[in-house]
């Protein structure tokens, strides 16, 4: 078993490379791979692959003991006695590393603790392993180094510990964003596919000490790259990405630049005050992009939306995030496929200007996320071409009653007494 631990971000990384031997009389197809229970509160995600062939395997999440939590890896195909197989686990935690010291000043250098297990997680015997722990330059606070060598170790139980804690400096910003809303708004009628993104943002790293003093900010601009504090933002949108505008909870935010690149579409964006440890900001930001980047229709008769579940904020977490798929009024038999599991699905209905019964509304929302979640998703419905008159026969026949009333009232006469001549 050889382990990496990357630390050089502030989601904590892990990947794990198993030979596993089938050591019993008949064949298998499972492994159990187990996750203490102080770790498995902050993962965010999981997967497995097998080495030689790139497939990966499902894995289900069992409860088996207390304090450990275990995931069920099921093999593609059966493990015959004494047969060896060579597979990959890679794990990502969220808030599993702490400031300390908590506080520091205004140009102070940030360092990180990191608890964890010296061993690699494992329910069996284990013969041999290692773990490597990579770290953001310089590295560790008491040595000028940015990789460490644990091992190799032979002959361990299920479920060995030995408590590993590295104390390295990390002078990056560690974001939180603890709400982002995504609006994703189907247009047939103009062919458009309308975004919209709402970020509620904190910064996570060790907390200012003292009161901020724009003098020292002011003269301490040339070092400010080398500092924990957050002061612009970078964000890739869709190629043929236009109307983009960002703004907060004021207004208009003018401190942006937008620029268009080979494949993608790229917003920068400062906010109106430079974020330090334990400060908020809320903004949000959208666009419009053609319909047909990212919707097909099928054969079968059906409407398919192909598109990432988040556009990710580099090097932030997600704590929760709820994606709104609002689709045609008219859309009907919606059918979601993500390629992770979500932590609910509800349908409902969203109303808005002139329509008559409300468009079909798809809301996700799913905790604890991570850059690794942009994977794509499809959510499919079947609409009929004949749902597009619904609107202007809606506005029409609004239009037409108002004239009617309009006549109406009009020709009634509403004085006291009666109209000299």
């Amino acid at each position: 078993m050889a382990r990496t631990i990357d630390l050089s971000s502030y989601v904590v990384r892990e990947s794990t490379a198993v030979v596993s031997q089938n050591v019993h009389t008949e064949p298998v197809g499972e492994y159990y791979f187990p996750i203490p229970d102080v770790l498995a509160e902050h993962l965010a995600y999981i997967e497995v692959k097998e080495k030689k062939t790139d497939k990966f395997f499902a894995v289900e999440k069992v409860d088996l003991v207390k304090w450990t939590q275990y995931y069920k890896i099921y093999f593609d195909h059966r493990i015959d006695p004494q047969e060896k197989i060579l597979f990959i686990v890679k794990t990502a935690y969220t808030h599993a590393v702490t400031p300390y010291p908590f506080e520091i000043a205004q140009t102070g250098r940030q360092n990180l603790i990191y608890r964890g297990n010296i061993y690699g997680n494992s329910a069996y015997y284990t013969e041999k392993q290692k773990t490597n722990v990579k770290l953001v330059k310089p590295g560790l606070v008491s040595r000028n180094t940015n990789i460490i060598t644990y091992g190799s170790f032979s002959d361990q139980e299920p479920g060995a510990f030995d408590e590993l804690s590295v104390h390295y400096e990390f002078q990056q910003a560690i974001l939180t964003v603890k709400g982002l809303r995504r609006d994703l708004e189907i247009s047939h009628w103009g062919g458009n596919l309308a975004v919209e993104e709402h970020f509620n943002l904190t910064h996570d790293g060790a907390k200012l000490k003292g009161q901020f003093s724009r003098l020292e900010y002011q003269q301490t601009q040339f070092i400010h790259h080398e500092t924990t504090m957050a002061r612009d933002f970078l964000v890739k949108l869709p190629a043929r990405a236009s109307d983009v505008y960002y703004r907060d909870e004021i207004g208009n935010v003018s401190t942006s630049r937008l620029r268009n690149e080979r494949d993608t579409t790229v917003l920068e964006f400062r906010p109106r005050y430079p974020l330090f440890g334990g400060w908020n900001y809320t903004w949000h930001y959208g666009y419009n992009v053609p319909l047909g980047d990212f919707l097909r229709y099928h054969k079968s008769g059906r409407y398919i939306l192909n598109i990432p579940f988040i556009n990710p904020l580099h090097n932030a977490a997600f704590d929760h995030v709820q994606v709104r798929i609002i689709l045609p009024e008219g859309a009907s038999n919606v059918k979601v496929e993500t390629p992770f599991p979500i932590s609910r699905e509800t349908h409902g209905v969203h109303k808005t200007y002139f329509d008559s019964k409300g468009r079909y509304l798809v809301v996700l929302d799913k905790f604890n996320v991570v850059e690794e979640h942009s994977k794509n998703f499809q959510v499919s419905y079947e609409y009929n071409s004949l749902e597009l008159l619904r609107k202007p026969l809606v506005a029409t026949t609004f239009f037409l009653c108002g004239f009617l009333l309009n006549m109406v009232f009009s020709r009634m006469e509403f004085s006291i007494g009666k109209k000299v001549q």
